[in-house]
């Protein structure tokens, strides 16, 4: 089981560790997606129009799993 403390921390250290997307250099965020948090590009976020989803989906942007929350939830 994860404390918040543990998991504060692999945050943190996240967003330290990569404060931008190495692609086009807009800031990330942590997002949850389903019980998992996510370290993601903030301007894949943004993306509304078809070119900006289309941009998202093809290039490269910065996306991985920081933490599992439902590991930690007892069965």
């Amino acid at each position: 089981m994860i404390d918040n403390a543990k998991m504060l921390d692999l945050v943190e250290r996240a967003l330290d560790d990569d404060p931008f997307c190495p692609l086009c250099g807009a800031p990330t965020t942590i997002e949850d997606d389903a019980g998992r948090l996510v370290l993601v590009c903030s301007a894949t976020l943004a993306a509304t129009n078809i070119f900006g989803r289309l941009s998202a989906a093809v290039l490269p942007h910065e996306r991985h799993l920081v933490i599992d929350l439902r590991e930690s939830v007892a069965a």
